[in-house]
């Protein structure tokens, strides 16, 4: 039966902006999903694994409404190697596969496939488990999909790093794993929400029509920036600032900065009161604050907007979603020549890219600066590891000024260029496309495991650190008795007393009632075969990977007694 080829793991923190933070990798992982219920053939099923009930609802209450006729979802609470088998490939929100590499432990390697993707690179832990990369058990049917070419150069420098580092650590020369693959997919989004020829005779009678939702001037050229509000997480707004007032001083219109996201606390939106203070004839409206600006009131921004300006200059940024959402309202895009961006503005066609200029680009690539240093050694947080850095970044606030000049002067290039983003995401950045690579690097991941299967490993996978099976099976004087067993004198509601509950809920999961249930139902002092009480726990819903566990826990509570 035809399929995604994968199963995507989607905890709430990859996807629930309702319930956690909105960040761009959640918006990233919901918009993936959606994309992909959207676009499946009559006869598809989407496979997706939630751990928690709350979020496989919401998942479900998501997607569901997405789905052609004909197609399938199908949302599991598992993560059994048996079933990933099945599934082919499980897609993870993250760059740490290396981790995840533990459920082919006692596997064939090639009995399915992992694949990830990149947000953040930054954070020492991201760090890390790109190095892990090399060492993992990975092989050329798992891929890290990178989502900009400057994010895979990060990628390709942290495993040349860690191969040089194993290399003049055991003074051999090595060879280099061939897994993971690392294709580069961009993120995307769904451009039609933000087409304004649905509902609009002109682009300008959508953006006149947005501007009385919002209370602007019908006059004015509206500068538009969507994003955290954050100097330290995000982009240091006095470049813009600056090269606005002197931009607005020399103006034949007026020019309004509209800036649409939110504050992480009282202390960041009081240097941003600071800061429009000190350029007070630079008129500035916000929408969002301490409270979040809504998907609404994002979306008539974009709609009320000449054009589209972010000044980014963070280690946090890889991508750009909001570059993109500014393409498909036909925005043009003045945004700083950065990582990621540089991948999505094309300079002088569909917008400008500002030089930016960074005391790392001189450093030496052999070793880690001061800052870092003291951030791996736990001297310093993340934070403030990641403030330090953008504080030292230069935004040219020279190019910066002409570009914005240029733009707010020729409304006809203004238009023109907005018309070429929106084309350029149309044909490179919609899920349109985007999701159809996914399903192509998934078929090309299945075919390298079929070409494994005929010529190469089929030996089972053992884990690169050492299992607590071989660390700590010494450590107890003998194993668990086998069956047969009696049932014990202690009262089965034993199980759900505060000292064990949660941990047989984790064990039995919904099955832990039926568990109480089943052994009320067993006289005390009756005795049963050890395979019938086992069929009897994978009956009621017991996983059977914990049985032994459970097995211990009713020993241990008396309920059970080896015959």
């Amino acid at each position: 039966m035809p399929d995604q080829a994968a199963a995507l793991l989607l905890p709430g923190d990859a996807f629930d902006t309702d319930q956690h933070q909105v960040m761009g990798r959640r918006v990233a992982g919901r918009s993936l999903a959606m994309a992909l219920a959207s676009h499946l053939q009559p006869n598809e099923e989407l496979r997706l694994i939630a751990l928690e009930q709350g979020e496989r609802q919401r998942l479900g209450q998501m997607l569901q409404p997405l789905l052609p006729v004909g197609s399938r979802l199908a949302i599991s609470a598992s993560l059994s190697p048996q079933e990933l088998c099945r599934f082919g490939c499980l897609h993870l929100p993250e760059p740490g596969l290396g981790r995840w590499s533990q459920l082919r432990s006692g596997l064939p390697a090639h009995a399915f496939s992992f694949s990830g993707i990149i947000h953040t690179l930054c954070s020492a832990g991201v760090v890390d488990a790109l190095g892990q990369l090399l060492t993992s058990h990975l092989y050329s049917w798992d891929a890290l999909i990178c989502s900009s070419m400057a994010g895979r150069q990060v990628v390709e420098a942290a495993l040349q790093s860690q191969h040089e580092s194993l290399q003049e650590r055991f003074g051999v020369a090595l060879p280099r794993p061939e897994g993971p693959q690392l294709p580069l997919i961009p993120l995307a989004i769904d451009p039609s929400p933000l087409r304004w020829q649905e509902h609009f005779a002109s682009r300008q009678a959508q953006r006149l029509w947005a501007r009385q939702k919002l209370g602007l001037p019908a006059n004015a050229v509206v500068v538009l920036f969507v994003g955290r509000l954050s100097f330290h997480s995000k982009a240091h707004p006095e470049v813009l600032y600056r090269a606005l007032t002197a931009v607005a001083r020399r103006a034949s219109q007026p020019i309004l900065l509209v800036e649409c996201g939110h504050f992480y606390n009282q202390e960041i939106a009081a240097a941003w009161g600071k800061l429009a203070h000190d350029h007070p004839s630079l008129h500035v409206h916000r929408l969002g604050g301490l409270e979040p600006a809504t998907d609404e009131q994002k979306n008539w921004a974009l709609a009320a907007a000449d054009l589209f300006c972010s000044p980014a200059d963070n280690l946090q940024e890889t991508f750009g979603l909001t570059l993109l959402e500014a393409m498909a309202a036909e925005l043009p895009v003045v945004a700083s020549d950065w990582n990621g961006y540089r991948d999505l503005v094309e300079h002088g066609s569909s917008g400008f890219l500002i030089p930016t200029a960074d005391p790392l680009v001189n450093a030496d690539p052999t070793r880690p600066d001061a800052l870092e240093l003291r951030y791996r050694l736990g001297l310093l947080n993340y934070d403030q590891l990641v403030a330090q850095r953008s504080l030292a970044v230069v935004v040219d606030a020279h190019a910066l000024e002409k570009a914005l000049e240029q733009l707010v002067e020729q409304p006809q290039r203004r238009a023109a260029m907005g018309v070429q983003g929106r084309q350029r995401l149309e044909q490179r950045f919609s899920w349109a496309v985007v999701a159809g690579q996914y399903r192509q690097l998934w078929r090309e991941l299945a075919e390298r495991r079929r070409q494994a299967l005929a010529t190469g490993p089929k030996k089972a996978q053992q884990t690169l650190q050492a299992p607590q099976t071989r660390l700590f099976g010494h450590y107890a004087t003998m194993a668990l008795p086998r069956g047969p067993w009696r049932r014990g004198a202690q009262a089965a509601s034993v199980l759900l007393e505060p000292m064990q509950a949660g941990t047989m809920r984790e064990w039995c999961g919904q099955g832990l009632p039926e568990l109480v249930h089943w052994l009320q139902d067993w006289p005390i002092g009756d005795v049963r075969h050890e395979w019938a009480v086992h069929q009897a726990w994978s009956r009621i819903g017991v996983p059977e990977s914990t049985h032994p566990s459970v097995l211990g826990g009713l020993l241990k509570l008396g309920l059970l007694e080896a015959n």
